[in-house]
C-alpha cells in the first residue's frame, strides 16, 4: 500500500478515511515522543504492535523498530500505519463516490463540513444542559476530529505539511465515532441564524451522520485530512 493510493486532484481535497483510532493514538504519542528526544516509545510501540510492523516490514522497511530506519515524514508514517485496509490490502472504503464528493468539496471556507458545523452550531435552547449534554459531545469531538493533529493541540503544525499535501487534521476511535453519531442523531443542537449556506447544517449533519454510520458498520474509527 502506498500514498498514492490515497492522493486525489490537484485541488486540495477533505476526506474521512477507515482508521485504527487506538492505534493512531499511539503512534502520535511516540512521535511526539521521537520529535522532543525520546526514542524508546516508537521502539517498544512497534515491538508490541504486531500488526504496525508487519505493514513497515511489507513497505521494505528493515528494522523499522527503529524510527531513524523510515525516511517518511511523521504525517506520512502516521497515516500509512493507522489507516484500516481491506482483506486484500487496499484501503477500506466507508462511502460511496458520491458521499465522498459532498464530504470532500463543501463549498465554504477551507472546505471542511467540519469547520462548517463547528461554525454554525448551537446548543438547542428548549433543552436543558448537563454536564453530558450531547451539544457540548458534539463540539468537543468534532475538535477532537479537526484539531488533534494541529497546532492549537500540539503546538505546531508538522502533521500539516507531509508529503504530496498531505494534510492529517485529527481522528477518532471507533468508539468515538458512535459517540459523535449518537449525539448527532438527538435534538441537543440547533443551528445558528448566521448560518452562511441556506440548509447547509441539515445536509453537512445527514452526511456526517451517513458515513459515521458506515464507520460504525465496519467498526473502524475516522481519520480526517485534507490532500493535493
Amino acid at each position: 500500500m502506498g500514498l498514492e493510493q490515497f492522493e486525489g486532484g490537484t485541488s486540495p481535497f477533505i476526506t474521512l478515511d477507515a482508521c485504527d483510532g487506538k492505534r493512531a493514538e499511539a503512534v502520535l504519542t511516540a512521535l511526539e515522543a521521537h520529535a522532543e528526544g525520546d526514542a524508546t516509545k516508537w521502539t517498544e510501540l512497534v515491538k508490541q504492535d504486531d500488526v504496525l510492523r508487519l505493514r513497515l516490514i511489507n513497505q521494505g522497511i528493515d528494522a523499522p523498530e527503529l524510527r531513524e530506519n523510515i525516511s517518511w515524514d511523521d504525517p506520512s508514517l502516521l497515516f500509512t500505519v493507522s489507516i484500516e485496509l481491506s482483506k486484500e490490502g487496499t484501503p477500506m472504503p466507508i462511502s460511496d463516490p458520491l458521499l465522498r464528493e459532498k464530504i470532500g468539496r463543501f463549498p465554504w471556507g477551507d472546505g471542511s463540513l467540519i469547520s462548517y458545523m463547528h461554525e454554525f452550531i448551537r446548543p438547542n435552547s428548549n433543552r436543558q444542559r448537563s454536564g453530558n449534554d450531547g451539544y457540548e459531545i458534539i463540539i468537543n469531538l468534532l475538535e477532537v476530529l479537526s484539531q488533534r493533529c494541529g497546532e492549537s493541540n500540539l503546538g505546531h503544525e508538522r502533521y500539516q505539511n507531509g508529503s504530496a499535501g498531505l494534510d492529517i487534521r485529527g481522528f477518532l476511535t471507533k468508539e468515538q465515532v458512535r459517540e459523535l453519531r449518537l449525539a448527532l442523531s438527538g435534538r441537543s443542537w440547533s443551528v445558528t441564524a448566521e448560518e452562511a449556506i441556506d440548509g447547509g447544517m441539515r445536509d453537512v449533519s445527514r452526511n456526517l451522520i451517513a458515513i459515521l454510520r458506515a464507520a460504525e458498520r465496519r467498526d473502524v474509527g475516522v481519520l480526517l485530512r485534507s490532500h493535493s
